[in-house]
C-alpha cells in the first residue's frame, strides 16, 4: 500500500501555506520511515544531509518523484537523459523554469525557483487586465501572482504522482461540489439609494452579498443595514484612507469596529480602503477577530490562503477576488455593454476551469445592467453563491480536515479514513479527468463517480503578456493620479 502524501523537507510556514492551499496532505519527511511507501511524492527545498540523500536516492531507484526547488543542486542526483513527461500547460511566468530527468526509476522535477520566497512576497504594482487593446484595465495588484505559483506548483505534483501511477488526491475548494461564487460591495461614499438598490438586486437574484462598510460615510443611518436580511455585514474602515503607521490603521478600524457593535453588527471580515496591504495593516489585524480579510494587492483571482507576516503564518485568512470593478473599466471608456462583455468573459473563464468566482462592485459606480447580466448567467450555472464569511469557515473547517489515503497499486484499490466526512476530495488518475466525492464514501467504486474534465485555468500567453506591459510610462502615470488622488489618515 502507497501512501497518498507530500513530504517535505524543510516544512517552513511559506510551505505550509502554499500546501494548505492546494489541500493536500504533507508532512515533514520522516527518514526512520520507509520513504517508498510513506510518501508519494518529496519536496527537497534544502540541502539534504549525506545520510538523508542515501534514503533519498534510494527513493528515486524505488521509482519515487521529487520536486527540487533552486535551493538544490541537481549535482548531488544521479542525473539521467532529459525528459518531457511534464508536457502540463504551465503558466506563462513559469513555463520555461520548470525542467525534468529521470534518476534510477525515480523521476526529478527541478523549479529554478524558490517558490516559498515568491509566496511571501508582499510587493505590488499595477497591472493590466486582459480584454481589449486600449481598453485593458488596470489595477494595483500583488507583484507575484499567487495563482499562476499555486497553480505550477499543483501541476507539477499531480504529474509527479501520475509517474509513479499514483492518484492526486487533495481537498475540494468549495463545500459543495460545485465551485462558491462571491459578490463584495466596498461601500465607499454610497448613498442610501444606492445602497438600497444594489440590496434589491441581492434579494432579486438570491445572490448574498458582503458589505464591507465605509462607516464613516453612513454613520447617521448605520441601522438601515439591520434591515437587510441573508447578508453579511463587514467592516472597511471608519474612514476611507490609508496608512503605514499602526497607530492610525488601528484607529481606524477600531473607530469603525465600535460603532457598528454600538448597532448590532459584529464584523467577522475587513477589506482595507484602495486594497493596500502592508507591515502595519499585519500587525493591526492581529489584535481584531476577523475571521479573513480580503487586500488585493496580497493576492488576487486565487483559491483562500494565509499570508506570510514576518516569517511567519498570519491568522487572519486572505480571501482573494477578482480586483477589476465597472470604475476600472469606465476608465477606459467601456460603456455598460462593453463591461459585461468583460465581466461574462472572466466569468465563462472561471466556469471553464471551476474556479471561484468572487467579484467586487461599488455603489456610487455605474454597473447595475452589467450585474443583472451576470448574476443571471450566475444563476443559470453550476456555481453556488456565497458570503465572505460562510466560505472562511468552511475553508478553515477544510484546512482541519485531515484526509489520509492509501492506494494499492497491485489491485487498484483506493481507501480514504476522513476526520471530517462532510469535506469532498478532489482524485486524479491523469490530467484528463478528476472526480469529486465526499470523503465519507470510501467504499464507493470510483467509476460511479462524477466525472470533470481537468481544465487548466486560463493564463495570458507569453506573447498576451507582452501585449499588456506596453506603454509602462502610461502606467507609472495612473499611479501617481491614483496616488496623489487617495485619502492619508
Amino acid at each position: 500500500m502507497n501512501r497518498i502524501c507530500i513530504g517535505v523537507l524543510a516544512l517552513t510556514p511559506e510551505w505550509i501555506s502554499m500546501l494548505d492551499s492546494l489541500g493536500v496532505r504533507y508532512e515533514e519527511v520522516r527518514f526512520e520511515n520507509n520513504l517508498t511507501t510513506s510518501y508519494s511524492v518529496l519536496i527537497v527545498n534544502k540541502h539534504p544531509t549525506t545520510t538523508q540523500l542515501q534514503y533519498i536516492q534510494q527513493f528515486l531507484n524505488e521509482d519515487g518523484s521529487l520536486l527540487i526547488t533552486r535551493e538544490v543542486s541537481i549535482n548531488i542526483f544521479d542525473k539521467r537523459d532529459p525528459i518531457d513527461d511534464i508536457t502540463i500547460h504551465l503558466p506563462a511566468p513559469y513555463h520555461s523554469q520548470v525542467s525534468s530527468f529521470s534518476t534510477g526509476k525515480g523521476f526529478v522535477a527541478q523549479w529554478n525557483l524558490s517558490p516559498d520566497k515568491e509566496f511571501a512576497d508582499t510587493s505590488y504594482h499595477r497591472k493590466r487586465f486582459y480584454f481589449r487593446p486600449l481598453m485593458h484595465p488596470d489595477e494595483l495588484v500583488s507583484s507575484v501572482d499567487k495563482n499562476a505559483l499555486l497553480v505550477t506548483l499543483d501541476r507539477i505534483l499531480s504529474e509527479l504522482h501520475f509517474h509513479r501511477s499514483l492518484p492526486y488526491i487533495k481537498k475540494w475548494h468549495s463545500p459543495s461540489e460545485k465551485p462558491v461564487f462571491g459578490f463584495r460591495i466596498d461601500s465607499d461614499f454610497g448613498t442610501k439609494e444606492s445602497i438600497t438598490n444594489l440590496y434589491q438586486l441581492s434579494k432579486e437574484y438570491s445572490i448574498p452579498f458582503t458589505w464591507f462598510l465605509h462607516v464613516q460615510a453612513h454613520e447617521e443611518w448605520l441601522e438601515e443595514f439591520k434591515k437587510f436580511e441573508h447578508q453579511e455585514i463587514a467592516l472597511h474602515g471608519y474612514e476611507h484612507g490609508t496608512s503605514a503607521s499602526y497607530e492610525h490603521i488601528f484607529n481606524n478600524i477600531e473607530t469603525g469596529y465600535r460603532k457598528l457593535n454600538d448597532v448590532g453588527f459584529q464584523p467577522k471580515g475587513f477589506c482595507v480602503p484602495y486594497g493596500i496591504w502592508n507591515e502595519a495593516l499585519g500587525d493591526v489585524l492581529k489584535k481584531f477577530e476577523f475571521e479573513y480579510s480580503s487586500e488585493f494587492t496580497l493576492g488576487y483571482d486565487c483559491v483562500p490562503f494565509f499570508p506570510i507576516h514576518k516569517g511567519a503564518l498570519h491568522p487572519t485568512l486572505q480571501i482573494p477576488i477578482h480586483p477589476i470593478c465597472t470604475g476600472s473599466l469606465s476608465r477606459k471608456e467601456a460603456d455598460e455593454v462593453e463591461m459585461t462583455e468583460y465581466f461574462e468573459m472572466i466569468l465563462a473563464k472561471k466556469l471553464r476551469s471551476r474556479e471561484p468566482v468572487f467579484f467586487y462592485h461599488h455603489p456610487m459606480q455605474i454597473g447595475i445592467n452589467v450585474w443583472k447580466s451576470v448574476f443571471k448567467k450566475v444563476q443559470n450555472s453550476e456555481l453556488n453563491p456565497i458570503t465572505f464569511l460562510e466560505y472562511a469557515l468552511f475553508w478553515k473547517q477544510r484546512n482541519e480536515a485531515l484526509i489520509e489515503a492509501k492506494f494499492d497499486k497491485k489491485n487498484k484499490v483506493l481507501t480514504l479514513d476522513s476526520s471530517d466526512n462532510s469535506i469532498f476530495v478532489q482524485i486524479a488518475f491523469s490530467s484528463k479527468s478528476y472526480r469529486l466525492m465526499p470523503a465519507s464514501k470510501t467504499n464507493k467504486p470510483l467509476d460511479s463517480v462524477k466525472e470533470y474534465e481537468w481544465v487548466d485555468p486560463d493564463f495570458p500567453s507569453l506573447k498576451t503578456q507582452s501585449e499588456l506591459q506596453r506603454g509602462k510610462m502610461q502606467l507609472i502615470k495612473t499611479s501617481l493620479l491614483d496616488w496623489r488622488n487617495r485619502k492619508t489618515l
